[in-house]
């Protein structure tokens, strides 16, 4: 297993976020998911947008290898689902481009929104081995009023919780965060500082939450510590879990694949090995939606025996410049058309789309957590300039304004002068 660790392990937590989206079965629905009876969307309408949520995760593996030289963990669907709800209120030019880097051109915004609704319906699982919630949350300054059209369509096909906040109380970011803890099953507990910037009108938030045990769980018996050589010719002694079972796989002259299930098989995170002669970037060159269809019909089940590193990590990205870079330029800018989100004509724009994780990968199964949140910040009005020249003799007075007790004053007629 000669190969780099933070790039195989960068793969690795790539596949198992796409299979979120891929290889979720029916299950049972939670029950913190009430997607509003006034609505209507067909059980397949997901359809429309597991290709196109797919190839955003492609291009956010891309993005994010040429910034990050460490491990990389995120979450396209997280990613998907809250452009998804700003979607609802851009218009004209900044519009057209969230379109564009979703891969949704042609689809109105009530398809779309259909098929997020369809999309959180299939994947909302609870059984006794998976769990797979999905939550969104939007909060709003109460200085802004939502319109209703935005507010409605959120709420009834994301099944957005919609909570005003008061921007300079301190308790508001706590309320943030204590939302994110809660929809995360504690593994994400912040994603707002403990102030909030002065501009924020409204953030929303996506939040995902995984825990899968492994349909053929690995002795911890046979876990043992060995040399991983990384890419610069060192080794490093990791933990890595040893599973002898009959599992679907398949290689080519360029890597092995092996597929690893969850609970009944509905599930499973695929791990994607180089061969020694390639590397994990010419690996991750080959990811499209097309070689991505094609791999997943050509496993075959198969008696074999893989050696998988036993890890945790959290990961933290900041999305602006991979979005800008995917042509979603005016949302972050004054040429913004946010119009159809709040009844106020303060020019909206995006200042922040942040992105956490969370993955811890063990003997048992996976527990895993991502958070999306995209700020909405409108632009200050400029001060009032003004020009003072102290160049003439002048008057000071010090005081205490919390009671309006002079404590010093005095006329300076010569700074100069020390007495």
């Amino acid at each position: 297993m000669v190969m780099n660790l933070k790039k195989y392990i960068a793969t690795l937590l790539l596949i198992s976020l796409l299979v979120f989206v891929t290889g979720c079965g029916e299950g049972s629905k939670s029950k913190g998911l009430e997607i509003s009876s006034d609505v209507q969307f067909d059980k397949d309408d997901y359809q429309k947008i597991v290709a196109a949520n797919n190839q955003l995760g492609f291009q956010l593996l891309k993005e994010s290898s040429e910034d990050e030289k460490g491990n990389i963990f995120i979450s396209p669907m997280s990613l998907f689902m809250a452009l998804s709800m700003v979607y609802n209120g851009a218009d004209g030019e900044t519009k057209e481009e969230i379109a564009k880097v979703l891969h949704v051109e042609g689809m109105g915004v009530s398809e779309l929104n259909k098929a997020n609704a369809s999309l959180m319906s299939k994947l909302h699982s609870h059984s006794k081995q998976i769990q797979l919630n999905v939550a969104n949350s939007i909060w709003l300054n109460d200085e802004f009023h939502f319109q209703t059209d935005f507010a409605q369509s959120n709420s009834d096909y994301f099944n957005a919780e919609i909570q005003e906040i008061t921007i300079n109380d301190r308790k508001s970011p706590q309320k943030i965060n204590a939302w994110v803890k809660k929809s995360t099953n504690g593994k994400i507990d912040k994603i707002v500082d403990e102030s909030l910037e002065a501009d924020l009108v409204a953030m929303l938030i996506n939040a995902i939450y995984f825990k899968g045990d492994w349909t053929h769980k690995f002795d911890k018996e046979q876990t043992q510590k060995q040399s991983f050589h990384l890419k610069d010719g060192t080794t490093k002694d990791v933990s890595l879990m040893a599973l002898n079972e009959n599992l679907a796989y398949f290689e080519t002259d360029k890597f092995q694949a092996v597929s690893l299930p969850y609970g009944d098989e509905a599930m499973s995170m695929k791990v994607f090995l180089p061969k020694e002669n390639y590397s994990v970037e010419e690996l991750e060159g080959m990811f499209t939606v097309d070689s991505w269809k094609q791999w997943n019909s050509s496993f075959i089940k198969q008696i074999g025996t893989i050696l998988l590193p036993k890890f945790q990590l959290e990961f933290e990205v900041l999305l602006n410049d991979i979005l800008k870079h995917l042509e979603m330029t005016t949302a972050f800018d004054n040429n913004a058309n946010f119009t159809k989100m709040v009844q106020e004509n303060n020019p909206l724009f995006i200042s922040e789309v942040k992105q956490k994780t969370f993955i811890d990968v063990n003997e048992e199964g996976t527990e895993a957590a991502a958070v999306t949140s995209i700020s909405l910040d409108t632009a200050s009005a400029p001060a009032a300039s003004f020009f003072m020249e102290v160049n003439r003799p002048f008057f000071i007075v010090i005081t205490d304004d919390t009671t309006g007790t002079i404590l010093f004053l005095g006329s300076i007629s010569n700074p100069t002068e020390s007495k």
